[in-house]
């Protein structure tokens, strides 16, 4: 379905293309891409971007990342945030919250740096069930 609203000459969704989708009773839209999270202010509109935009589209809750993601760390999060959520039944935001501090944990167990650049970038925006 989303190939389809892509752009022929360029392959990039747009906002103003996601916010065409029909993803009504879409649970979630996950934008694991860097920075999907930020938007441009627009005077009178507040941030426009492309959570908003799937939002408009219909899916209940979009998660993103609020700047650019370590690989490692991006993978080990959504690998956790998906377990916690639909193995193990949490509700959206504990999954993220679930995943975050599992990588935490894993870079300080590691001897890594706990930066929250490397476990805090994806949060999740929405209504849940």
């Amino acid at each position: 379905m989303l190939e389809r609203h892509l752009s022929q000459e360029d392959a990039v969704l747009t906002a103003e293309e996601a916010a065409g989708l029909d993803l009504a009773g879409v649970e979630w839209a996950v934008l694991s891409g860097c920075d999907t999270g930020m938007g441009d202010v627009e005077d009178g509109d507040g941030v426009f971007g492309l959570r908003r935009a799937f939002q408009v589209a219909g899916a209940r809750v979009v998660i993103m990342s609020l700047w650019p993601v370590d690989d490692e760390s991006a993978h080990l999060l959504m690998r956790g945030i998906y377990t916690s959520r639909f193995a193990s039944g949490q509700p959206t935001a504990e999954a993220v919250r679930s995943a975050s501090l599992e990588v935490l944990r894993a870079r300080r167990a590691g001897g890594e740096s706990d930066h929250p650049f490397y476990w805090a970038a994806f949060v999740a925006a929405g209504l849940d069930r």
